[in-house]
């Protein structure tokens, strides 16, 4: 499973949030990665009445999916960026990553570190399992 996960400020507009993931959409593209459809993309469960992220994931074909504080900040450790801005806006160090990590799966590893552009950043991760699983014979 790749699932992508995204962190944004308050002033960002759908159309921002959207080209930022349409870059990551094509990073892992040129790595040869896809995000299957209906594939998740992952926001804070703080931002659901925020109104972007649905609408971005229809752009997509992919399922919006929100995750608690406490699980993000349980994946705070796998992520690899760390951002002031983050943790004075949420307490948490990397959303989009964490995001990422928490909708990919058990055991996940991020693909795409997180980006940022304007009020908005996107990252994402796949489940080292289950592309184990998918490589051996």
């Amino acid at each position: 499973m790749i699932a992508l996960g995204v962190g944004f400020a308050g002033r960002c507009t759908v159309d921002e949030l959207a080209a930022l993931v349409v870059s990551v959409l094509a990073e892992l593209e040129a790595e040869g990665w896809a995000v299957p459809p209906g594939g998740p993309i992952a926001a804070p469960e703080r931002k659901r009445g925020a109104g972007l992220l649905e609408p971005v994931a229809a752009r997509f074909g992919l399922s919006p999916v929100y995750v608690d504080h406490d699980r993000l900040q349980a994946l705070q450790p796998a992520a690899s960026s760390r951002s002031a801005a983050a943790v004075e806006a949420t307490g948490l160090a990397s959303v989009a990553e964490a995001a990422a990590l928490a909708a990919a799966g058990g055991y996940p590893r991020l693909l795409v570190p997180r980006r940022a552009r304007g009020p908005a950043t996107c990252a994402a991760a796949t489940d080292a399992a289950e592309q184990l699983q998918e490589e051996t014979p």
